[in-house]
């Protein structure tokens, strides 16, 4: 009698969700910035985003203004997977143009308005559903980063003129958000 010999099983292909997430930056819409970001599961624990952040206005004031055109896309890893929720860390690229002034001497702006901040850094998060079926989020987020910058002072009065030109690195805080997120289901990637 021969011995029978035992087949490998196959194994099913597991099912791994994909999600895209919209969301929006409290705390730059308080800063009176436009923004918006997406962000898009690519892993079981890894995403990428694309925040964009625009503002164009003074502050009530022409001494006033936090203007700028920022894009920070990030990759994120999630310690739990799934629907990529509560802690992550991330790694980001960051380019800034901007304009600002603080009620002070000078307005700040990158030199010539052709050499924006160009930098990036890392940051922590978490991030929670705020309904039963866990399509709303609420995302806390933190980073840092080092930014070469190259900008023009202005005498900080209306069309007030070049003062001097400053090289600097800039390291510290380069984002801080509290984000409300839509999350919409995409097709399964089979492994």
């Amino acid at each position: 009698e021969q011995p029978i010999e035992e087949q490998p099983v196959e194994e099913e292909p597991t099912e791994e969700p994909r999600h895209l997430y919209l969301k929006t930056n409290a705390i730059g819409w308080g800063m009176l910035m436009v923004n918006l970001a997406a962000e898009i599961d690519f892993g079981k624990n890894w995403s990428a985003q694309l925040p964009i952040y625009y503002s164009g206005w003074n502050y009530f004031s022409e001494t006033l203004k936090f203007r700028n055109f920022t894009i920070q896309p990030e990759v994120r890893y999630w310690f739990w997977g799934n629907t990529n929720d509560k802690l992550f860390v991330g790694a980001h690229f960051g380019l800034s143009y901007y304009n600002f002034a603080f009620n002070g001497d000078y307005r700040y702006q990158d030199k010539d308005g052709k050499t924006p901040a160009i930098g990036g850094g890392l940051s922590v998060g978490y991030r929670m559903p705020l309904c039963k079926n866990g399509r709303w989020k609420m995302e806390f987020s933190l980073g840092a980063g080092v930014y070469p910058l190259h900008y023009d002072n202005f005498i900080n009065v209306y069309n007030g003129a070049l003062s001097h030109v400053e090289k600097k690195t800039y390291f510290g805080l380069d984002h801080a958000s509290v984000s409300f997120a839509y999350m919409f289901n995409l097709k399964k990637k089979s492994k």
